[in-house]
């Protein structure tokens, strides 16, 4: 049943301990859902060790009850994802899903889980229609790509050019960062001089390269989930690109592609919910466990396991570990607030989206070490819960 998970056996053990409360109420059952193989198997195991880490700190136990993880892999699978949900759900009889970061899979899910009347907490994908109908029992803890793309347009249109290029995967999640930078980037005046769409796992990107050298735009924004981003950002940097047009883009930068870069990710800026260079308590507690337990620094994707568990626990807690109540849940974490390693976090009650701060990072080099810069921050952006671009 525990695919690679420590927490299940050894949590379904501890049942039996004499004197643990728990004996009298069953473990809450936390189907894990995320892309653990395929180009962004990375972030997925980012989100998934920090949500470990907090369940750590909290003694895997919730109310009085133990906390069990089942884990599935959606391999950045539309089809696969559903199939692993419809496990979770009907055979594995979880209390709820968490995770998937691929819009793709994320939208796959929807209507499955709505006719199921799962709960269903999103700690991962951006895409904005995955909260627009307002299903009861839908919380998203990550961002919306709304929420990094007007802070983004604006920034851009400011500082680096009225005209752009933008490129970007050519699948759900590419799609929508596209349409909500475009969006408030043309209403401020911008002009968008091409679209570009290179398929999910694109190796050579020279052709779409050599197209935006000929149009020589000032600017281009660009949006690459995992592997692809870093060939991207590579190849574009052997091109000659980065000197002439800044690269600009959607979370195309965080510490393990910049690892994977070194140099050539300097001057790249992007839009983030996290970066470990955060100086406020909560951030450089959570760097430090992270790093404590991994040998590795965390990202934005670590934040989003890290704060999607920090959300539920606050919301189980406040109906005393009673995950059967769906409506009290609901009402619970959709009031949920508290100080992440993001910054300030509080969920929305009205789109079940965060309401949090959006940091413009660029990639620079001090010192020897390459690593990020926060070079502008939006306060409290709130996600509209609608189309409006």
């Amino acid at each position: 049943m525990q695919q690679g998970t420590r927490a299940g056996a050894t949590l379904a053990a501890g049942l039996t301990a004499p004197g643990v409360l728990a004996q009298t109420r069953g473990p809450i059952r936390l189907g894990h859902l995320n892309s653990f193989t395929g180009g962004i198997a990375y972030a997925a195991a980012a989100s998934y060790n920090a949500m470990e880490l907090y369940f750590d700190s909290i003694g895997w136990a919730i109310a009085g009850r133990k906390l069990e993880i089942i884990k599935e892999d959606d391999q950045f699978n539309p089809q696969i994802g559903l199939q692993k949900a419809k496990k979770l759900i009907e055979s594995d009889k979880v209390d709820l899903i968490v995770g998937v970061q691929a819009s793709n899979v994320a939208l796959a899910l929807l209507n499955y889980m709505k006719q199921q009347k799962a709960f269903y907490i999103v700690s991962g994908a951006g895409t904005d229609a995955i909260t627009w109908d307002r299903y009861p029992y839908l919380f998203r803890t990550s961002i919306s790509t709304y929420q990094l793309s007007t802070p983004m347009a604006d920034y851009i249109y400011d500082h680096l050019g009225k005209e752009i290029v933008t490129t970007a995967s050519d699948y759900a999640g590419g799609r929508d960062v596209v349409a909500q930078f475009k969006g408030p980037y043309v209403k401020r005046g911008g002009k968008v001089l091409k679209e570009i769409w290179p398929p999910l796992g694109t190796q050579d990107f020279s052709p779409y390269l050599t197209d935006i050298k000929s149009i020589n735009p000032p600017v281009t924004y660009d949006f690459m989930p995992g592997a692809d981003a870093v060939r991207f950002i590579q190849q574009y940097s052997e091109f000659g690109l980065k000197e002439k047009m800044p690269l600009t883009g959607f979370t195309i930068i965080d510490s393990q592609t910049i690892s994977a870069l070194g140099k050539a990710a300097v001057g790249v800026i992007s839009a983030l919910t996290y970066v470990d260079t955060l100086d406020n308590p909560e951030s450089r507690k959570f760097a430090a466990d992270y790093r404590a337990k991994y040998n590795a620094s965390p990202d934005l994707f670590a934040d989003y396991g890290y704060v999607a568990a920090r959300a539920l626990s606050e919301a189980l807690k406040a109906v005393d570990g009673d995950a059967s109540s769906k409506d009290k849940l609901a009402g619970a974490l959709a009031n949920v607030s508290f100080k992440a390693p993001r910054g300030p976090f509080r969920m929305d009650p009205a789109t079940h989206n965060p309401i949090q701060d959006i940091y413009i990072c660029q990639v620079i080099e001090s010192g020897g070490v390459i690593t990020t810069k926060i070079i502008s921050t939006a306060k409290d952006v709130t996600d509209p819960g609608k189309k409006i671009y």
